[in-house]
């Protein structure tokens, strides 16, 4: 028996400099305010009413006084002795970060690393009774700074050496110290929970070995670590017998787990336990088992090399997105918002998160969920854009940190790929910002190289690594071999049709900004008119976009493509169409060709409202981009290629498990009444893996303001314009629409392009959107509930919708 009691009631917080007689603000004092735990200093000060939200208007900047303050956090807890429960721990499974403990006022101990949770023992100290126990945490920022100090002199490195900051000398999220779509929101907290532990023996970690044969059966070896004496068994559902440490249990007809798309995902429970002598359970563990094999093929070949995940025998084209934190405080994010977010990514048809490594390692209901959903999961080490100290401390710290998490983890069979860090190496050789300012050498390479492999050697064998990412030939992101983060198009020669010049074998990051949606821009400029009447440069907006491109170079990239917006609603339109736009382009190239077998969108998710490279936005809104990803992620695709004055249909089919076969059609319509000018049709039978073309169309002799390509294959359809969407000439239509159980069913009388409709004040969540009608008819979108009152908008300008009765 094990008895676990949570300490989250009775928190309170202060700045210590609040506290005792002289503390005084004019004439009013300020001492102990209510925490929540798990929290952050922030949320905890935002409820109290001493600070603003920071998400809003530029009231981050006013909330950096914040960072800079020691924090205590303490409460109170009523304990009641259990003597068959002799052993007493406090565990802290997350504080955030630098951190002091007290009990009744003695220091417990010292902890110093976000990612890695803090035990104390107890036992002797715990007597029946009341007790306090307090929390001290010292600035990040601050105490980041003198390390830095210290180690660049020890160094004998200049202080302005860039790109080795106060976060790259304290064990903690990076992104909260700000990012190109992120707020400076350093902060501090106890950010998971805090348990009481009681225990006469209990379960450390517990291994499943799996050991697959060349007949398909697969054989599991179980293997645990205790806190006590005991004996440990484990029981396998659906396998008869008791098995103990070094056992081994054999599955003739393994029902293996397989990604998402592939097949099943079953799940094996493995419930050990420790027992007493008498045979009493001391303490009991279910952990959950998919059985699979994951191999990363790189092999020569007439491209450079190759880069392709294989799961079970089977290649997988991995599609997907980067994930980063999925808020500024992650104490925020509950297990109900991580699965809201998942099932996301799966309608869009992703396979393939990757766990950014500026983030933090997630929780076990991120992981389980992506067990249960089939998604495959690259997780990079938290290291990202920056040196890192190797003095012998620094080392061991990560090695700590990674063994700690490489047991939490490597039971997901969704885990397939650990990456030690982000852009690290392609940072130092390139030289960001100002090559002179760099050290003379790879700071960090001592983790990447040699802590992380050699603990993954020992800890998770089976497992592909990658020291960093991207990770190529003689330079990290040349392309040809390796994984690629291609970003030439946005931070490097701008107009996304430069994603052509790609020659990424896995291309791991690559994105286009765009404007948040309604709802973001209402809590961006909360209580002002109308936020979306604001004008796009409207300083408050702009506080809200940390691309680093230059607001006017931002602006001048949509309008490459799409007029000029006059207010946010107009740019909110035309740059989630860019971004559509540039993801379809770069995607379509990626899937159209024999060398790249993965594409990981940057980035999924948002962690606040802002302009950013995310296809979801921080309020959970669909953005243009990311209702396009359905059809660009689906096994089965239909593209257009529009090159001298020839449309070509290029069909493609990935990661299916049989031939699929369809009817392909390719129309050249006038955007003006919808007829056809042109149309070719065909049956295509595909093989997996297969791409080629099946169709072509010339469209010389149309006019291209008031032409569009249509192209239908696989149950969907995809469009192009001949011309510049700003250029193009297009119908007015009238539009009805009527209520339907799924949703409403929007009635047009003409062709209608891109066609976004919502209510005045958005509240009613839409599941189908920016839809194209090549002429006159009907399309239904589905939403979550029924809206009151609808408008729209689409490349011809806003329009109303009244409902048909």
């Amino acid at each position: 028996m094990l008895r676990r009691t949570p300490l989250r009631d009775g928190w309170q917080l202060a700045c210590p400099h609040w506290l005792g007689p002289a503390a005084r603000f004019g004439y009013s004092t300020l001492e102990w305010i209510d925490a929540t735990v798990p929290g952050a200093v922030h949320t905890d000060l935002m409820a109290a009413g001493i600070i603003p939200d920071p998400f809003a208007r530029r009231f981050e900047l006013g909330c950096h006084w914040v960072d800079a303050e020691r924090w205590v956090y303490k409460t109170h807890f009523t304990f009641a002795p259990d003597d068959r429960l002799p052993r007493r721990v406090l565990r802290f499974d997350g504080l955030d970060t630098i951190a002091s403990v007290f009990l009744d006022g003695e220091k417990l101990g010292e902890h110093d690393n976000m990612f890695v949770p803090f035990e104390l023992d107890v036992s002797e100290r715990l007597t029946p009774g009341v007790h306090e126990l307090r929390v001290e945490l010292e600035p990040a920022v601050a105490v980041g700074r003198e390390r830095r100090a210290r180690y660049l002199a020890s160094e004998g490195l200049r202080s302005n050496v860039v790109r080795f900051d106060e976060q790259a000398f304290v064990r903690k999220a990076q992104y909260m110290f700000g990012w190109d779509w992120g707020p400076r929101l350093v902060s501090a907290g106890i950010w998971r929970p805090v348990t009481l532990v009681e225990h006469a023996g209990r379960l450390g970690d517990v291994l499943v070995e799996q050991m697959h044969r060349a007949d398909g059966s697969v054989e599991l070896r179980f293997w645990s670590e205790t806190d006590g004496a005991g004996e440990v068994t484990h029981e396998l559902a659906g396998v008869p017998g008791v098995f103990h440490d070094g056992d081994l249990a054999r599955i003739e007809r393994p029902e293996l787990w397989w990604p998402a798309g592939f097949g099943a995902q079953p799940l094996l429970a493995v419930t050990t336990r420790l027992l007493a002598p008498g045979g009493a359970v001391l303490d009991e563990r279910v952990t959950r088992v998919g059985l699979r094999r994951v191999r990363l093929v790189r092999e020569p070949d007439q491209h450079g090399e190759s880069f392709e995940l294989e799961v079970n025998g089977r290649r997988v084209y991995c599609l997907g997105a980067n994930w980063i934190p999925d808020d500024s405080f992650p104490a925020r994010v509950t297990p109900e918002r991580v699965r809201t977010q998942l099932l996301r990514a799966r309608d869009m048809n992703v396979n393939m998160l990757r766990v950014w490594g500026g983030g933090f390692y997630e929780s076990e209901c991120f992981y389980e969920l992506c067990d249960e959903l089939g998604l495959l999961v690259w997780q990079d080490f938290p290291y990202a854009c920056s040196y890192y100290p190797e003095d012998p401390d620094a080392l061991k710290a990560a090695r700590r940190e990674a063994r700690d998490q490489v047991k939490r983890l490597r039971h997901h069979p969704s885990l397939v790929l650990w990456c030690g860090n982000n852009e690290n190496r392609t940072m130092f050789e390139s030289g960001w910002e100002d090559p002179t300012r760099h050290p003379p050498r790879y700071y960090g390479e001592k983790i990447y190289e040699g802590v992380l492999p050699q603990v993954l050697a020992e800890l998770d064998p089976t497992r592909p690594y990658l020291p960093t990412s991207p990770w190529g030939g003689a330079r990290a992101n040349d392309g040809g071999t390796g994984d690629q983060h291609f970003w030439d198009a946005w931070h490097g020669r701008g107009d996304w049709q430069h994603y052509a010049d790609s020659t990424g074998r896995f291309v791991s990051e690559f994105g286009f900004a765009s404007a948040p949606g309604a709802r973001s821009w209402s809590k961006i400029l909360p209580q002002s008119r109308a936020a979306l009447e604001h004008p796009p440069r409207d300083p408050e907006a702009r506080w809200h976009d940390k691309t680093l491109k230059g607001f006017d170079t931002f602006v001048a990239l949509v309008e490459l493509h799409y007029p000029e917006a006059k207010d946010l609603e107009a740019w909110t339109y035309f740059s989630q169409l860019n971004q559509r736009d540039a993801l379809r382009f770069a995607l379509e190239h990626f899937r159209r060709s024999d060398f790249c077998k993965g594409a990981l969108v940057w980035q999924l998710n948002d962690c606040w409202p802002v302009q950013s490279w995310a296809v979801i936005d921080s309020e959970g809104d669909y953005k243009a981009a990311a209702f396009e990803l359905r059809r660009l992620f689906a096994p089965a695709l239909a593209s257009i290629v529009l090159a001298d004055g020839t449309a070509r249909l290029v069909t493609v089919l990935d990661n299916a498990t049989a031939p699929f076969g369809g009817a392909a059609v390719l129309e050249a319509r006038s955007l003006l009444d919808g007829h056809v000018l042109a149309r070719e049709a065909t049956h295509v039978e595909l093989t997996p893996g297969e791409r080629r073309v099946a169709l072509e169309l010339d469209v010389r002799s149309y006019e291209a303001r008031e032409t569009c390509v249509t192209a239908t294959f696989a149950g969907t359809t995809t469009f192009r314009l001949l011309s510049e969407p700003k250029h193009a000439r297009l119908a007015t239509p009238r539009l009805c629409a009527v209520r339907d159980p799924r949703g409403i069913l929007v009635r047009s009388n003409a062709p209608v392009i891109d066609l976004f409709v919502s209510e005045p004040v958005p509240s009613v969540r839409f599941l189908d959107n920016f839809v194209t009608l090549p002429t006159a008819g009907e399309v239904l979108l589905r939403t979550e509930s029924q809206p009151t009152e609808l408008w729209a908008r689409s490349l011809a300008g806003r329009h109303p919708i009244p409902f048909e009765h």
